[in-house]
């Protein structure tokens, strides 16, 4: 897990997601390839993808993925959890090109340092990856067990 060196305040910004930005079929290969029981340190850069205001029609397989494993920042040792303290949003600049833009974490909660930074992998205010998370579930994705000890638990996460 991360912790933080100093305190922080609700809605501080903390950094970015950082890692080599790849295909989505690269991406594929490389989950295919690797060891289940591993860490992984993919993001896939889909927020738009399926949005219906979108004339240019943006699929998941259009977008990139972010892999923080050898080209990434502090932030990709965030660890979830189903009562987090951070949150993820999208930052985007670039409006002509919506399969790229920034992932920031800033802080929900006043976070005293020295506390483990989390965010809820499958955060159901966030709209796709709620989504994403029932569309496993329907279509028999594989579930590991959540071990964050939150209260509010909710036992599985969907990958």
């Amino acid at each position: 897990g991360l912790r933080c060196p100093i305190d922080l305040k609700r809605g501080q910004y903390i950094d970015r997601y950082l890692g080599e930005l790849i295909t989505d079929g690269e991406a594929d290969a490389r989950e295919e390839s690797g060891d289940f029981n591993k860490a992984s340190y993919m993001f896939w850069l889909d927020k738009f993808a399926g949005d219906e205001d979108d004339p240019a029609e943006l699929h998941k397989s259009d977008c990139f993925v972010a892999d923080g494993e050898k080209m990434g920042g502090p932030t990709r040792f965030i660890n979830h959890s189903c009562d987090p303290n951070c949150r993820l949003f999208t930052v985007s600049y670039n409006r002509f090109d919506r399969r790229i833009y920034d992932l920031a974490f800033f802080a929900l909660e006043n976070i005293s340092a020295g506390t483990e930074l989390t965010f809820d992998y499958m955060d159901p205010e966030e709209g796709e990856a709620g989504q994403a998370a029932n569309d496993d579930m329907e279509e028999g994705g594989v579930a590991v067990d959540c071990l964050c000890g939150a209260k509010n638990c909710r036992g599985k996460l969907w990958m």
